[in-house]
């Protein structure tokens, strides 16, 4: 597609208009890991996709690949993709009331030994300790990351769009975002939906973040508090605590903290005034990332003709943005990868933190953000300011952001409101939406 690498709302009405002069293979009217990775997939193959959703982009994937499903086949062949938003993370799995025959089993950590891997822990003599390996996902960066690929493979996806099916070969497709907008007739040759792929019950999680008050965990940790799994998952600048909703959730969020409390030492304990953000999620087994690629599997060798061997092989080699890491895949090459990056941009005056954030949901696309950072540093000076405002004008020239809601959701969407979130201000998001309302690019 011609400007496809500029996924701006300034090029919205060109992408509107191949809507309207193309013949789609497939058509899809939901959004998320699944119809974007298969709009990519089909642009791989030839076929002509298009996605159209009412709302904007939002992922439902669930933000931790449990270990009973990290080393499956299409997760890591996925995430050999996305290294740095599928990030491998280790957790010290500390059960307690354990027999000495337990203790034995394979990934246990030694009483002695345990000192050695999380020095804050503190353990009883019927406490056992084991590794387990899982990763943690950016789950809305990415879904913009395989949307921008998809687009590059000559995808058309658009949010903010009411869509109404008028036989079973064209669709009346309208933008809410222009209110003068006209409408457009999509010829299609499928209509394929993928929500009602392996259904399964839903479940309620408690979701809530805490800041870190100077204590380092060197992995991150899970316990059991009345028979539920409690996560505490370590970012760079505070902890997500992830456990199942139960029938009193203010009174089991206390009873955590100081469960946390009791099982690590440092000089600060936690209370409810730590707590930076938190709410209740709905979720369901299928919003797994195996799971999701699972579904994916049984479309693409129904609607492509791509067995389970080949979409391996096709995922592991797949063209796609933010992901030019040189095989740096382990944790380990991508913080040495992000130092050498902030080591490129700390001239522009940067925090690190929020630097390593930013690193982190950009992967490689943060070298066209420092570029640009010292483009404007003499007119808006060195320090995260600039940042905000380099951010900014990424977000909207390259991810069809056209509200400052699309906005907020880019950056942090339930994420805690920390300074090296580096939100820009309302009068930057109105200056930049007023010009895209006086200058629509045609």
């Amino acid at each position: 597609m011609e400007d496809s690498l500029q996924y701006s709302v300034l090029k919205r009405d060109k992408f509107l208009e191949t809507v309207a002069n193309t013949k789609f293979d497939f058509v899809v009217l939901s959004i998320g890991i699944k119809e974007v990775l298969f709009a990519l997939l089909a642009g791989i193959n030839g076929y002509k996709c298009a996605i159209l959703t009412e709302n904007d982009f939002q992922e439902s994937l669930h933000p931790i690949v449990d270990a009973s499903e990290s080393s499956h086949s299409l997760v890591l062949a996925f995430r050999n993709r996305f290294p740095h938003l599928i990030l491998p993370d280790e957790y010290l799995n500390v059960k307690r009331n354990i027999s000495k025959w337990e203790k034995i089993f394979s990934g246990s950590i030694r009483d002695k030994d345990i000192s050695k891997y999380e020095p804050t822990l503190i353990t009883e003599a019927d406490d056992a300790v084991y590794i387990d390996k899982e990763f943690k996902i950016s789950t809305n960066r990415l879904l913009l990351s395989l949307l921008k690929s998809a687009v590059q493979q000559g995808a058309v996806i658009l949010n903010h769009v009411t869509t109404e099916i008028k036989s079973n070969s064209e669709i009346v497709c309208c933008d809410k975002v222009d209110a003068n907008s006209k409408t457009y007739t999509i010829s299609y040759q499928s209509l394929l939906s993928f929500s009602a792929i392996n259904k399964t019950k839903t479940k309620t999680e408690i979701r809530f973040c805490l800041h870190k008050k100077g204590l380092f965990l060197k992995r991150s940790l899970k316990f059991s508090l009345d028979g539920v799994l409690i996560r505490m998952v370590r970012y760079q600048d505070y902890f997500m605590i992830v456990c199942d909703s139960q029938s009193d959730n203010k009174q089991f969020v206390r009873m955590i903290l100081q469960e946390i409390n009791r099982i690590v030492k440092w000089e600060n304990e936690f209370n409810e005034d730590d707590i930076i953000s938190s709410e209740l999620v709905a979720t369901t087994s299928n919003d797994s990332l195996k799971n999701h690629l699972t579904d994916f599997a049984k479309v693409v060798e129904n609607k492509l003709s791509i067995s389970l061997s080949q979409l391996q092989k096709q995922i592991s080699s797949m063209p796609v943005i933010d992901a030019q890491f040189e095989g740096k895949t382990e944790i380990q090459q991508l913080i040495e990868f992000g130092d050498y990056r902030f080591d490129e941009a700390k001239q522009t005056g940067v925090h690190p933190v929020p630097f390593k954030n930013m690193f982190y949901r950009f992967g490689s696309e943060i070298e066209e953000l420092t570029e640009k950072a010292y483009e404007l540093r003499a007119q808006f000076g060195p320090g995260n300011d600039l940042w905000v405002y380099v951010q900014f004008w990424y977000l909207y020239q390259n991810e069809m952001v056209c509200s400052k809601e699309d906005y907020i959701s880019r950056i942090r969407k339930s994420k805690p409101v920390l300074d090296s979130d580096l939100v820009a201000s309302e009068d930057v998001i109105k200056e930049y939406f007023n010009l895209f309302n006086k200058k629509h690019v045609k």
